[in-house]
């Protein structure tokens, strides 16, 4: 099992398009009312290819014996300074994706660890990334990988904008429970 990263280009949009499909139907599945299910419109390979266009994006590919297994995509963020805080550079890890046949083969960490080195490469030493309250298995990934809570978000879901109905509650975590 040799698993290979390497750096996307606007020619592997269709492959980023594809590889999204599995984040892309957990969240849906578990927030609806604010992620699209999959179909054509949803993270087409048009969209994927502006993603890889920016310049300021860090998109790799994770390739098990030479099939596409995962992908992450990060982007490069400079905070400017402000009257309130210092100015600071991080990298955003915004996704993180790996198939279901090759999840717990080492594919999440080998991509955290492309991410990271391109970080470093930039001189940038901060990686920050969010994860939904509903996605357990994700928090504790990136904990073994070393990354800590430093802000906590907060919603008030009163009414789904698209019926009068409350919105259904989002899966309590273990703590909440």
């Amino acid at each position: 099992m040799n698993i290979a990263v390497r750096r996307a280009s606007e020619a592997d949009a269709e492959v980023v398009s594809l590889l999204n499909a599995d984040v892309q139907s957990l969240h849906a599945s578990a927030v609806p009312e604010r992620f699209k299910p999959l179909g054509p419109d949803t993270f087409p390979a048009t969209a994927a290819r502006r993603l890889l266009a920016n310049p300021s994006n860090l998109v790799f590919i994770a390739e098990l014996d030479s099939e596409p297994a995962g992908y992450a995509y990060a982007e490069v963020v400079h905070l400017p300074e402000s009257p309130l805080r210092h100015a600071w550079d991080e990298v955003h890890l915004h996704h993180i994706s790996v198939r279901p046949a090759y999840r717990r083969k080492g594919v999440a960490s080998v991509l955290l660890d492309s991410v990271r080195a391109a970080a470093d490469e930039i001189g940038i030493s901060l990686v920050t990334l969010q994860v939904w309250s509903f996605n357990e298995g994700a928090q504790a990934f990136f904990r073994r990988q070393g990354f800590t809570p430093y802000i906590a978000r907060l919603w008030n879901r009163q009414l789904n904008p698209h019926s009068n109905q409350h919105c259904p509650e989002i899966m309590p975590t273990a703590q909440e429970r």
